[in-house]
């Protein structure tokens, strides 16, 4: 009988968030559509955490035409998402807020960062957009599951501290499990600032009041997003070659938006006895569909050979064929070596 193993497969189902936005088709719809082929025919099921203050901005602008069309698009694919077994939550990005259109493209640009973090918007703000994200997705699901619970969350850009600023509206809507945590990891940015540096070292736990403190019993669930070491010498093969590779098929998805480039601002936060790793300069990085490559798959393997939980973080937006491609051998050798159980709800 084969070993199981716990493959949790989650997206961020958003667009850039920085200079240009990206189309609804080229970063949604179709990466979407094309890896979700490949998760079910390995029987594997996802969970989409879905970008809703994009969708609240696109509401507020039905006076523009592209807008609401690409409203009923956006949430048109989440009901089919939903409809094809797979998990429906809510991702919030609260610089939306600031967001410009620009009507030439119908693309938008975020380059105002003052509201990134949810800790810096104000209460009637959060409010807003946390109590009308829930309500955007249960309208999405209930046409194919009416009792079905919108009982989970990750933090855009894993701003999820302090988490004070959440707790009211975890206990409001019933938020029992959190996807932000990516254990080991910091930054402080312009943009984003979270410490996960000193973080539970397991891959579920409980906690309560701070995300980064186990607490046995705690209301609520955090599923620890996993990381990988990649020697340097991977990581400079695969530089020579993905240079190589995008110059002959311009696979790559450069040109589909601009996002958020992080510029650190807060050196002072950072001790040299700084714990865990800085998620822009560091050995280590998170297991993701779209860092995996030809060079990389041999350490992904590994990786699942010797841990009994593994825990993807991928965007539609940043997915290449290549990176689909090299996931459908990973799922194959996954599914023929162990039985996966890829449903979070059954790993509590």
């Amino acid at each position: 009988m084969k070993p199981t193993k716990q493959v949790l497969i989650t997206f961020d189902y958003e667009l850039f968030l920085g200079n240009r936005s990206g189309s609804v088709a080229d970063c949604l719809i179709n990466p979407t559509n094309q890896v979700l082929d490949v998760i079910e025919q390995h029987g594997c099921r996802a969970i989409f955490f879905v970008d809703t203050t994009y969708l609240l901005t696109l509401k507020k602008n039905f006076k523009i035409a592209a807008c609401k069309q690409d409203f009923e698009t956006v949430m048109d694919h989440i009901t089919e998402i939903a409809s094809r077994g797979h998990e429906i939550f809510p991702h919030l990005h609260p610089h939306w807020l600031d967001a410009n259109y620009l009507s030439d493209t119908n693309e938008w640009q975020l380059i105002n960062t003052d509201k990134y973090r949810f800790y810096h918007i104000s209460e009637a703000e959060r409010s807003e957009i946390f109590d009308q994200s829930i309500e955007l997705l249960q309208q999405c699901v209930a046409k194919i599951n009416p009792s079905y619970l919108v009982d989970s969350y990750r933090a855009g850009g894993w701003c999820i501290q302090p988490f004070n600023a959440f707790l009211p509206y975890f206990i409001k809507h019933n938020i029992k499990f959190d996807f932000s945590v990516l254990g080991g990891f910091y930054l402080f940015s312009n943009a984003q600032y979270f410490d996960f540096s000193k973080a539970p070292q397991k891959t579920i736990y409980q906690f309560e009041n701070d995300i980064t403190t186990e607490q046995n019993n705690g209301r609520f669930t955090e599923f620890n997003i996993s990381s990988i070491y990649i020697p340097q010498s991977i990581k400079l093969l695969e530089k020579l070659f993905m240079k190589l590779y995008y110059k002959i098929t311009n696979d790559h998805s450069f040109s589909r938006g601009e996002g958020q480039i992080a510029v650190k601002i807060d050196k002072s936060l950072v001790t040299p006895q700084q714990q865990g790793h800085d998620i822009l300069d560091s050995a280590w990085e998170r297991i993701a569909i779209e860092l995996m490559s030809t060079i990389k798959q041999g350490e992904y393997k590994k990786y699942l050979n010797t841990n009994e939980y593994m825990h993807f973080i991928s965007h539609p937006k940043m997915l290449t064929r290549h990176n689909i491609k090299m996931f459908d051998k990973f799922l194959k050798f996954a599914s023929e070596k162990f039985n996966l159980e890829t449903d979070f709800r059954k790993m509590v």
